[in-house]
C-alpha cells in the first residue's frame, strides 16, 4: 500500500490525501509533500469506533479523519507540533507534544482507543518507525 500524505492546501485550506506532490482538488494550487520532517500516525484495529474516523487535529487545527487500521504521514516543517484525536462525544486524549528537527525529523506516532466508564479516551503513542505498517 502506498503512503498517503494528508495535507492542508495553503490557498483554500482544503484538507486532501496525496500520493506524491500535485494539485490541490479544490483549487489546484501545486502541493509539494517533501517537507524537511514529518509525522506518521497510524490507527490501531479496534472493533469499537470501527465505522468512525477519529479526528485529527495539530496545533488544534483540524486535518481531516483517520480510518480504522489507516496510516497517514503529514509532511511538516520543523517545529513543535500537539497532536489531539476526537470521536464523537470522547474527547480526551493524552495530547503529546511532538519536536520535529533536524536530530528528529521523522516521528512515528499509533492511535488506540482506551474504553472508560463514562467515557473513553484516546492514547498517542511514539514507537519505533520498525513497528509501523507498510
Amino acid at each position: 500500500m502506498a503512503k498517503k500524505y494528508r495535507v492542508k492546501c495553503p490557498q483554500c485550506g482544503e484538507i486532501i490525501n496525496l500520493a506524491d506532490s500535485g494539485a490541490c482538488s479544490k483549487c489546484g494550487t501545486m502541493i509539494d509533500v517533501n517537507m524537511p520532517a514529518c509525522v506518521e500516525l497510524y490507527r490501531m484495529g479496534n472493533m469499537m469506533g470501527a465505522a468512525t474516523g477519529y479526528g485529527i487535529y495539530i496545533n488544534d487545527v483540524p486535518f481531516g479523519a483517520i480510518g480504522n487500521r489507516e496510516s497517514l504521514c503529514f509532511p511538516l516543517p520543523y517545529g513543535e507540533y500537539k497532536m489531539h484525536i476526537v470521536c464523537g462525544m470522547s474527547r480526551k486524549c493524552n495530547d503529546p507534544v511532538i519536536k520535529l528537527t533536524a536530530e528528529d525529523p521523522h516521528v512515528c506516532l499509533k492511535v488506540h482507543m482506551k474504553m472508560g466508564f463514562v467515557q473513553n479516551s484516546f492514547i498517542l503513542e511514539r514507537v519505533d518507525p520498525s513497528t509501523m505498517p507498510d
